[in-house]
């Protein structure tokens, strides 16, 4: 079962919260005040994140079969566990991707949806694997001044004390589940399939977000009918980080109208 944390309200909606590539739930914590008095929140670390173990372990120049639909059961079977029918979701980046398939694929366990700074298809697989092969050969290291540069705008991950205790997490994780939830990415393409999602979905963008610029973002509500589209100023990829008095309004006045 995966890592889990479990705040806020016991008697408010329930909100699953995943996070994104290299993050652990921590990466909402700077959320949770404004959140907490209105949901049962439900944050989880990704398999091979945090305290979620992914025991495979790919041989040297291959890649893991490690898929978003597996990340999607991840999560239903976590919700099963706690006896939890039906929830809220919100994810950003990969966290948005298992938002995305926990939508197409099991559409009667999740009654809205919140995709943060993330796609229906991230590119091409194999800048992907690449990141994963170094990864699997080099270790985390590598990665803290490049991450740095997508999650955040210029100068601000020098300067906040909660980038960077996300950026210590990243180095921290475990290669191998970090490389296998790159394989995982680069297998993602839910471009067909938007308009299989039928529930009430909010999209938010980050402004200067380059990992996922805004038109990639906007790409998946115009895909889904219905879905409402916000793009957030002064924040790059991790959006929640740089504005979070603008998530948790967003976020609370979208679940709760």
């Amino acid at each position: 079962m995966l890592n889990y944390e479990a705040t806020g309200n016991p008697t408010g909606p329930v909100l699953f919260m995943g996070s994104s590539l290299g993050t652990t739930l921590r990466m909402w914590e700077n959320l949770l005040p404004g959140l907490e008095p209105h949901f049962r929140i439900i944050r989880f670390d990704a398999r091979g994140h945090g305290g979620s173990v992914d025991t495979e372990t790919a041989a040297a120049g291959k890649v893991s079969t490690r898929t978003v639909e597996e990340l999607a059961k991840d999560v239903v079977d976590l919700a099963d566990e706690l006896n939890i029918d039906a929830f809220h979701y919100a994810g950003l980046s990969l966290g948005g991707a298992i938002g995305q398939e926990l939508a197409i694929s099991y559409p009667g366990r999740v009654q809205s949806l919140v995709l943060c700074c993330t796609a229906a298809k991230f590119g091409e697989p194999k800048p992907w694997q690449d990141r994963a092969e170094r990864v699997r050969a080099e270790g985390m290291g590598w990665l803290r001044q490049p991450t740095a540069d997508r999650w955040f705008t210029e100068g601000f991950a020098g300067t906040d004390d909660f980038a960077k205790v996300l950026l210590e997490d990243l180095l921290a994780l475990s290669p191998a589940g970090y490389a296998n939830a790159c394989d995982a990415v680069s297998r993602f393409d839910a471009s067909d399939r938007l308009d299989e999602i039928t529930i009430p979905v909010l999209v938010i963008a980050g402004a200067q977000d380059l990992a996922t610029p805004p038109s990639v973002v906007k790409a998946i509500a115009d895909g889904i009918s219905g879905a409402k589209y916000l793009e957030i100023d002064g924040a790059a990829h991790i959006a929640n980080v740089q504005r979070p008095e603008a998530f948790v309004k967003a976020i609370t006045e979208f679940i709760q109208d």
